[in-house]
């Protein structure tokens, strides 16, 4: 007979992995020799349903649109810095002045403004782009230095960076823990019927193959998952709720 386990505590990642070790092992021997096909299927379309929700709750906030709008706004600080830098040893006074205005000003937030994280990085140039936009002497420096078109690209780029940045985190919320612990509770119902049609068939065919020896690799994965549960301590009786489910 198939050995019991205490399925609700597994953490999302454990829960997915054995659930696809089961599918696994049943397809190596074949589920309609074993007879479960239909069993088989719905644990399979069960257990993908699950993995892609997980997948995408946890899934990294960086993706190729998020990475292209930063790289453009990196051009547009990194550019500016280069630009700035050099207008200060321009041998025009004016130019001179006014570089060394702007050159000061970006000092203020440190070197490698583009190398910060997503969103120090969005902070930054947000403040430096208000400093500019209404401080006169700021202002008179962009103008002067014909930083203008430059200044509009930074502003544009950190603006639609800010804007996908929070669109996909909000893409990710609408992926609640309570939507995966239903898949889960559902999923948890279809291995149960997968489980008690193998022990069926098992019993049945008094323990001929090939159950027999799809039992046993069963029991073998069942066995590593319960010395992992219990050196968390789970002590549940199979199907109860334990106090922290879905890690």
């Amino acid at each position: 007979m198939i050995d019991s386990i205490v399925l609700q505590p597994l953490r999302n990642g454990e829960y997915i992995q054995f659930l696809t070790d089961t599918l696994n092992t049943v397809l190596k021997n074949d589920p309609d020799d074993l007879n479960v096909r239909a069993q088989y299927d719905l644990l399979r379309t069960a257990t993908d349903d699950i993995e892609k929700l997980f997948k995408i709750s946890q899934a990294s906030l960086v993706t190729k649109e998020i990475e292209a709008i930063d790289a453009r706004r990196d051009q547009a600080i990194n550019g500016i810095t280069f630009l700035v830098q050099g207008y200060t040893y321009s041998t025009d006074a004016n130019i001179n002045k006014q570089a060394k205005i702007l050159a000061a000003h970006l000092n203020l937030f440190g070197t490698g403004i583009a190398k910060d994280n997503y969103l120090s990085e969005t902070t930054t140039l947000r403040n430096i782009i208000n400093d500019w936009n209404t401080k006169a002497e700021l202002q008179t420096a962009v103008s002067e230095l014909n930083l203008t078109d430059w200044k509009k690209e930074l502003e544009q780029a950190n603006n639609e960076f800010s804007d996908a940045y929070a669109k996909r985190n909000e893409e990710l919320a609408t992926a609640p823990a309570e939507k995966l612990r239903a898949l889960r509770n559902s999923a948890n119902e279809v291995y149960y019927k997968l489980r008690n049609r193998l022990n069926s068939n098992l019993d049945i065919s008094d323990g001929a193959e090939p159950w027999a020896s799809t039992i046993n690799l069963l029991n073998q994965t069942i066995t590593n998952y319960n010395t992992l549960l219990n050196r968390r301590g789970v002590v549940e009786a199979d199907g109860e709720q334990p106090s922290s489910p879905m890690g």
